[in-house]
């Protein structure tokens, strides 16, 4: 009745999964707020909580509290009816990828945390005296194996071992950051006597809230690629991804991130791969272990050293006091043409637009890689 004068769709959030419950939200939220700066005919989207229980309740909470919403048996029905018609319902159209390559770097995050929470608050502050905090979440397989009835093992290409990390944050620490490593169920604790290094994940402290209190006010996050990594990315916190697989991922190009992949080689060679060796053994997007290991592809972690490394570089960005040299600005140019515009790796030129780069000194470290 009301279209001819005013858009209305429906969209299904993905709530029983954080990474989707975060940016797919934000993204579905973005569109709507660019159709409503471009066009005549607005545009009303109505969010539907389909699950019982959120995978975050406080993130539940405070989407429900700043977009229009519907719950329970009604929003089952309004999902219901629109899916049926055409363009009124978005959920089939939820992507946690920013096609356009703006959305999120020009559009201001519009979410509130309570600040009811205050005990929770000062505890944060009270651990960081006043100081910046980093966040520090690396992937294992301990929360997919307890909270998923099938086998997950698939997904270990992507995990790592904490105690790897150790160096790095303590190098943060001393460089005045408190790190608090992130995790709901780990496999194994973060060993470290430096004060300002903090188990969250293992010392009880925990929460929903602050799971997303940390995302949203860290002064920058490094991580491995989870689903967490969604809350500082709708927070437009700065990030880092190190020990990344897959190499080319769409849902992680399209950000303004920096990445500092797991470096891949030949099994029988032990050479590094390039680039075009990884993709001409079609394992630039692979997502699954059995993947690299059938194309004769080995998959080495990180040193301590390589995370020092890296970590230093983000900290010194953020900060405004990292320098790069011109041979690094030249490799940074050169991988974001190639990116931008490899036909294998490109449906058109520019159709992924790539907004992250490549840490200077991983491509200093693996000059090949362009190769």
């Amino acid at each position: 009745m009301v279209r001819p004068v005013i858009l209305i769709q429906v969209h299904k959030v993905k709530d029983w999964r954080i990474g989707h419950f975060a940016t797919n939200t934000e993204i579905t939220r973005l569109k709507t707020v660019e159709h409503n700066k471009n066009n005549r005919k607005k545009l009303i989207t109505i969010y539907y909580f389909g699950s019982k229980v959120a995978s975050n309740i406080s993130l539940g909470e405070i989407w429900s509290q700043s977009l229009p919403s519907v719950r329970g048996h009604w929003g089952w029905l309004l999902n219901a009816i629109t899916s049926k018609l055409a363009n009124m319902n978005s959920s089939t159209d939820s992507t946690n990828i920013d096609l356009s390559g703006f959305l999120l770097t020009e559009n201001k995050p519009i979410l509130a945390l309570k600040r009811s929470r205050r005990s929770e608050i000062d505890l944060i502050k009270n651990l960081c005296k006043g100081d910046s905090f980093v966040c520090l979440n690396v992937r294992d397989c301990a929360f997919m194996s307890a909270t998923r009835t099938r086998d997950m093992s698939y997904h270990n290409y992507r995990d790592s071992d904490i105690s790897t990390y150790v160096a790095a944050a303590e190098a943060l620490a001393e460089m005045g950051y408190t790190v608090f490593r992130m995790g709901a169920i780990v496999r194994e604790p973060l060993v470290s006597k430096h004060p300002r290094v903090i188990d969250y994940a293992t010392n009880g402290m925990r929460t929903d809230f602050l799971d997303v209190f940390l995302g949203a006010h860290c002064s920058f996050c490094i991580s491995t690629g989870s689903g967490w990594d969604s809350v500082p990315t709708i927070f437009r916190r700065p990030i880092m991804l190190v020990n990344h697989l897959p190499t080319f991922d769409t849902s992680t190009i399209t950000l303004p991130i920096m990445i500092y992949p797991k470096t891949l080689s030949d099994k029988q060679t032990r050479n590094n791969l390039s680039l075009e060796e990884i993709r001409t053994k079609y394992v630039v997007n692979s997502r699954f272990s059995n993947e690299f290991a059938d194309a004769g592809v080995e998959i080495r972690d990180l040193s301590s050293e390589e995370l020092v490394e890296a970590v230093t570089e983000m900290a010194q960005r953020v900060e405004g006091t990292f320098v790069e040299t011109p041979e690094q600005k030249e490799m940074q140019a050169k991988l974001k043409h190639i990116l931008s515009t490899h036909p294998k790796l490109q449906p058109t030129p520019n159709y992924y637009p790539i907004r992250a780069e490549f840490a200077s000194c991983f491509l200093s470290r693996y000059p090949n890689f362009l190769d």
